[in-house]
C-alpha cells in the first residue's frame, strides 16, 4: 500500500479521530468477571464503527466481538486489539452503482481519502469476512452543521480542575440532533489511549431551539484536566436513531474493553452484527486549557 496512505491515516488517528470513533461508535458492555464456572459463550459478532473526517476521509473499523470472560478491567489494551480487529475482511461502500473498496490499513481499521461524498445521499457499508460471514448498513451522509462560536477553557474549583466549555451554533430548520464530544490528547498516542473510553459526550437535540441560535455552557465532568493541556472540541450533526443509540450507551457505564463484548440491548442498524454504522462530518476545534 501507497506509504503516504498509510500515513494519512495514522496521522488522523494521532490527532483524534480515531479515539474519539473507538469511543462513541460502539455498541457492547462488559460485565465485572464472574466467580463461576461452565458459562456458555455467545458466538462471536462482527462490530462495525465508522468515521468521516472533517478532510472527508472515511475510516471504518471492523473488530469481532468476544465474551464477557475474555476481557475485563485488568486487560492489556494491545493483546485487546490484536485480539479483535479483523484484517482479513474485504470492505465495500456502495452508493448509486458504484462501489469502493476500502484498503486495509491494519488494526482492524479500512479507509480512503479520495471519496466523494455528497451530503443527503444514501450509503450502504458491506463487509466480508471469511469467519464471520457478511454484514451490511445503510446510512444517510447528513449535512454539516459547525460551530458559530467555541470555546475550551480550565474551570478551578475548590474540589476539581475541569474543562469548561461554550459553544453556539445555528440550527437549521426541522428536527435535528448533534453530538459534542470532548477528547483530552494524550502525548504517547499509544493504543491505550485509542481505546480510552472517556471520550466526554453531550447529546443536545433542537426540540426548543428549532431554526434558532443554540448556545449553552457545560463542564466536561469526572476528567481531571491541568493548564496546559490539549483538548478537542468536535461537533457532529447525527441521525435521531444515531442520538437515540449513543444516549442507551450514555445511561450506562462501560470501560475499554466495553465495545468488544457481549452486547446488551444496544439498537444497531448493521445487519447480521453489532455497532452503528453513520456517516457524519464533524467540525472539530482544539484548544489549549489556559
Amino acid at each position: 500500500m501507497d506509504s503516504n496512505f498509510r500515513k494519512h491515516f495514522r496521522k488522523l488517528a494521532a490527532v483524534g479521530v480515531y479515539v474519539v470513533t473507538l469511543s462513541v461508535m460502539l455498541s457492547s458492555c462488559i460485565p465485572s468477571p464472574l466467580a463461576v464456572d461452565d458459562i456458555e459463550q455467545l458466538k462471536p459478532k462482527m462490530v462495525v464503527s465508522t468515521q468521516l473526517a472533517p478532510s472527508g476521509s472515511l475510516i471504518v473499523l471492523i473488530t469481532k466481538s468476544i465474551g464477557a470472560l475474555d476481557a475485563g478491567r485488568g486487560s492489556d489494551p494491545q493483546e485487546l486489539i490484536s485480539q479483535i480487529a479483523i484484517d482479513s475482511a474485504l470492505v465495500q461502500l456502495k452508493h448509486d452503482g458504484t462501489i469502493d473498496v476500502l484498503p486495509n490499513l491494519g488494526n482492524g481499521l479500512y479507509g480512503n481519502v479520495n471519496l466523494i461524498l455528497v451530503p443527503g445521499q444514501y450509503y450502504e457499508l458491506v463487509v466480508n469476512t471469511k469467519e464471520l460471514g457478511e454484514v451490511s448498513a445503510i446510512t444517510q451522509l447528513k449535512q454539516q452543521v459547525p460551530f458559530a462560536s467555541v470555546n475550551a477553557t480550565l474551570y478551578n474549583s475548590a474540589y476539581d480542575s475541569l474543562a469548561q466549555v461554550n459553544y453556539s451554533l445555528q440550527d437549521p430548520q426541522g428536527p435535528n440532533w448533534y453530538m459534542i464530544n470532548v477528547q483530552k490528547y494524550s502525548q504517547a498516542n499509544d493504543i491505550a489511549s485509542y481505546l480510552n473510553p472517556r471520550v466526554f459526550t453531550r447529546l443536545v437535540r433542537d426540540s426548543i431551539y428549532d431554526g434558532k441560535i443554540v448556545q449553552e455552557e457545560f463542564k466536561v465532568l469526572f476528567r481531571k484536566f491541568s493548564k496546559g493541556d490539549t483538548v478537542a472540541v468536535f461537533l457532529s450533526n447525527i441521525s435521531e436513531e444515531y442520538y437515540g443509540f449513543l444516549k442507551a450507551r450514555n445511561d450506562r457505564r462501560y470501560h475499554l474493553s466495553a465495545f468488544a463484548s457481549e452486547p446488551l440491548n444496544f439498537n444497531s442498524n448493521v445487519k447480521g452484527g453489532l455497532g452503528y454504522f453513520n456517516l457524519h462530518t464533524p467540525d472539530a476545534r482544539i484548544f489549549v486549557l489556559e
